[in-house]
């Protein structure tokens, strides 16, 4: 007699219904679980080459010089001192960085301004207008970097 009540209801355990909800929420939950959380501090490897490439491109009056030595300002103490030596190694290949597509990776960095204020503002440096932000590893986009070549040698510029 249960069954039948439970079936008559449209509220067996395994119906339809619950099945669809189960389909639509658990792609939904990992998803949110994959995400890093928003208040995550970049990857210092990647923050490294973010702070590097804002002086390379020209996002701010900071010099490719004064971003090596003085990058570690920047970091307003949100790594550790074994994260900070570590990024100084990216900072100086980004400062260093020449490719094909420069005008697009300089674009991409440049173009986000709250966290090129993030880095410059404690520098000293020229700022972008907008107000600060955390680089965060979820929102921080690095173009990579791309040599043009022809099949068979040769570069296409």
């Amino acid at each position: 007699m249960a069954k039948f009540w439970w079936k008559w209801r449209g509220l067996a355990p395994w119906s339809g219904s619950h099945v669809r909800m189960l389909l639509v929420s658990l792609p939904v939950i990992l998803v949110g679980c994959a995400m890093p959380p928003p208040d995550q501090p970049a990857y210092f490897s990647r923050m490294g080459r973010f702070m590097g490439l804002v002086a390379n491109c020209g996002c701010s009056d900071i010099s490719v010089d004064r971003m090596r030595s003085d990058y570690a300002k920047a970091l307003g103490g949100r790594y550790s001192d074994a994260d900070v030596k570590a990024m100084k190694g990216y900072v100086d290949l980004a400062t260093t960085e020449r490719w094909d597509n420069m005008p697009t990776v300089c674009a991409d960095i440049c173009s986000q301004r709250c966290m090129v204020q993030a880095v410059v503002e404690p520098l000293g440096g020229r700022g972008t207008g907008a107000a600060a932000c955390l680089v965060s590893e979820r929102d921080l986009h690095l173009t990579d970097g791309m040599k043009l070549e022809v099949p068979g040698g040769g570069n296409v510029n």
